[in-house]
């Protein structure tokens, strides 16, 4: 028995100006937006009816509770009916905890994780998810990240209501973002998709939908290079659509449970963690997994699949570390960061159980 669902309404568009006057409700509106989505409104992605629509930007990567209720005290007095939030899965995981926080009548972020409130049919703002990267897949999952750094966790608030209710992808908004970002959140994708393979969630349509994005992944990511042509743009950005209607229905499992002490005590971007011990999980997932392993081995022409997948760290390496003593670790942090990195969830959703020393050793290897 399995099941597939995803309640989010996904429009593809070349012209966001055109489109959103269609699905936006009257009433008071708001955008939370990455800046260089401000520069990128001003260039005509925006329509001219929006020119004065009250505007959250101070978004960082990573955002910590702190950043989150910024966002949330710039949104309570406006009242908005609906929220447009541009940019990557940082900015979007903000705009769903404003929403939530909006309909759920409680202004602050650490009540909200202390108490996630239950699901009552309140009535919230319309939230239109437009991502600025070709990786976050935030915009169709139930899931919002924040990172209190002050006492080095990664919090994750899942709820139903964390659902955007429209997903708009459009090229051109991932234009200006920069090669190494680009590789990054390509890789956070590809990510989603490999661990959506060996969840104990899968399904048939998650399986079929990871195969499609790394296979997707492999063809277009070396094409990245300044300037990057628009199908290849066009290309990753349809791969993290399929990767993130994959792992929303399986969520992720040992490769992000392992990138977050990675993140936390390294500074490592998260696409770069979650991606660095794929081709070893894949060596020890595959064998419990044939029907998927065989699924992308046919979707990348029956390649070995450890060795796409190295090739394409190959490739990031040309622009990103990913070795983990490249971003200060030593061997003495091994052993702390192995036993950080059993996020419940994540890591007892990975097909093979895996042990300390098994931790340990992956890290070892991408020491």
């Amino acid at each position: 028995m399995w099941r597939f669902a995803n309640p989010v309404a996904i429009h593809w568009t070349d012209d966001l100006a055109s489109l959103l006057p269609s699905l936006l409700p009257p009433g008071q509106g708001l955008l939370i937006a990455h800046p260089r989505f401000n520069e990128a409104a001003r260039a005509g992605l925006l329509p001219g009816s929006l020119a004065g629509l009250p505007s959250f930007s101070g978004i960082e990567t990573n955002p910590t509770p702190d950043q989150v209720q910024q966002a949330i005290d710039f949104a309570c007095p406006l009242a908005p009916r609906w929220i447009l939030a541009v940019g990557g899965g940082s900015v979007l995981d903000t705009a769903k905890i404003v929403r939530l926080a909006l309909a759920h009548d409680c202004p602050s972020v650490r009540e909200l994780l202390q108490a996630v409130p239950p699901e009552t049919g309140a009535e919230r703002p319309l939230l239109i998810a437009a991502p600025s990267t070709h990786g976050t897949g935030a915009e169709l999952t139930p899931w919002a990240a924040i990172w209190d750094m002050k006492s080095n966790r990664k919090l994750s608030l899942s709820h139903p209501g964390n659902y955007a209710d429209v997903a708009v992808y459009c090229p051109a908004l991932t234009h200006s973002l920069p090669l190494p970002v680009s590789i990054s959140t390509t890789l956070d994708a590809l990510a989603h998709a490999m661990e959506s393979l060996w969840s104990r969630n899968g399904n048939p349509v998650s399986v079929e939908l990871a195969a499609a994005a790394v296979g997707a992944i492999s063809e277009n990511l070396e094409l990245l290079a300044d300037p990057v042509p628009h199908p290849v743009r066009e290309n990753l950005l349809r791969a993290s659509l399929l990767a993130g209607l994959a792992f929303a229905n399986t969520r992720t499992a040992a490769a992000h449970s392992i990138s977050y002490p990675l993140t936390l005590h390294l500074g490592i971007p998260h696409g770069i963690a979650c991606t660095l011990t794929l081709p070893a999980l894949w060596r020890i997932n595959s064998p419990d997994m044939p029907i998927q392993a065989e699924r992308l081995r046919r979707q990348l022409g029956h390649e070995d699949v450890a060795a796409v997948l190295e090739r394409m760290l190959r490739f990031a390496a040309k622009s990103l570390p990913i070795r983990l003593s490249a971003y200060g670790a030593k061997p003495a942090d091994l052993d702390s960061l192995a036993r950080e990195s059993f996020t419940k969830g994540r890591m007892d959703n990975n097909l093979v159980d895996l042990s300390l020393a098994d931790v340990r050793a992956i890290l070892e290897s991408i020491f």
